[in-house]
């Protein structure tokens, strides 16, 4: 295995670990900066798969941790947030 091809899947696990992180921010009530931290986990999730384009290192698992990556960002942070923004009040 190649080092290159760890490159996007450290864009894809930067972009779990926003959304892991705005969880954390939510959870405080810190609720912009959980939104923020969502919409930098957007950017993140769409250069991976570019990344991986373009370097030719597309491969199976990237896909995979790519799907994970999104059921974090974009499922359980977002409901998180408005979860606690909603319990909030």
């Amino acid at each position: 295995m190649k080092p290159l091809y760890l490159f996007p899947n450290l864009f894809t696990a930067s972009s779990i670990f926003l959304g892991v992180m705005a969880m954390l921010h939510a959870s405080h009530g810190e609720f912009v900066v959980a939104c923020w931290l969502v919409v930098g986990s957007l950017v993140l999730d769409g250069l991976d798969g570019r990344i991986a384009r373009l370097t030719n290192t597309t491969s199976k698992f990237g896909l995979e941790f790519d799907s994970l990556a999104d059921v974090v960002a974009f499922g359980v942070a977002p409901s998180l947030i408005a979860y606690f923004y909603v319990g909030h009040f």
